[in-house]
């Protein structure tokens, strides 16, 4: 599967989007935000479904292409009940999704970062599904430790490029991980690395490694990860 900028790009801002959404729930000002994240599930969906029309026949291929589309599915779900305000449509949309999570974070293992957008997409959509059936304390403390949690593990992936190619990146991770805005979330849109890395193909042809295309320049950067804190898991 070919990583594609422009998926990284739509994934970027659907996270922030939700990220800020989270945010603004306990000050009972998500109404304005419906819309919007609507919109977003609804173009990621329709971006999913364009790549995986461009696999092609082999067996692993089609692997893929089957979870990208059953991601792709239940993003479309979760726009409906958005629209609908309908949150009983969304429990079998979350297992779903949490199958797609994992699928994605086995492709990372593989060192198959075209799985990265998807990743963070899938992840997105889940955390805003709960978020939507959060119905009592308990239920929104599970969403704020999920979504600290879904911060951290962005950050593992690409904080090494962020520490690299950002000004006073410790200030700017540290109030990421801790939720006072989304700066280092957005500025993956800017770095080269990823850039450098949508050409690339992953699976039996070569493929730059996310953390490859930066290294000359950052390697004593590098060095530094993990973020030294007690919220990392």
């Amino acid at each position: 599967m070919r990583l594609t900028f422009s998926l990284i790009e739509k994934a970027v801002n659907l996270a922030t989007r939700v990220f800020v959404t989270v945010r603004d729930t306990g000050n009972n000002n998500t109404a304005a935000a419906t819309p919007h994240l609507a919109s977003l599930i609804d173009d990621v969906s329709r971006r999913i479904d364009s790549v995986a029309s461009d696999f092609a026949g082999e067996v692993a291929s089609q692997m893929e292409r089957q979870q990208l589309e059953k991601l792709s599915a239940q993003a479309k779900v979760v726009k409906l009940a958005l629209e609908i305000g309908n949150d009983s449509m969304l429990g079998s949309a979350v297992a779903s999704i949490s199958e797609q999570i994992e699928y994605s974070r086995l492709r990372l293992a593989e060192n198959k970062h075209a799985w990265f957008a998807p990743w963070m997409i899938a992840e997105s959509i889940r955390i805003e599904a709960l978020r939507i059936m959060a119905n009592n304390p308990r239920g929104v403390a599970v969403v704020e430790r999920e979504t600290v949690a879904f911060r951290i593990n962005i950050l593992n992936h690409v904080g090494k490029l962020v520490i690299g190619a950002t000004e006073n990146p410790w200030v700017q991770i540290a109030d990421f991980v801790e939720g006072r805005n989304e700066n280092v979330l957005q500025s993956l849109s800017q770095l080269d690395a990823l850039q450098m890395s949508a050409d690339g193909t992953v699976g039996s042809e070569p493929a730059a490694s996310l953390q490859d295309a930066s290294a000359a320049s950052s390697a004593i950067a590098f060095a530094a990860w993990p973020f030294p804190t007690s919220l990392r898991s």
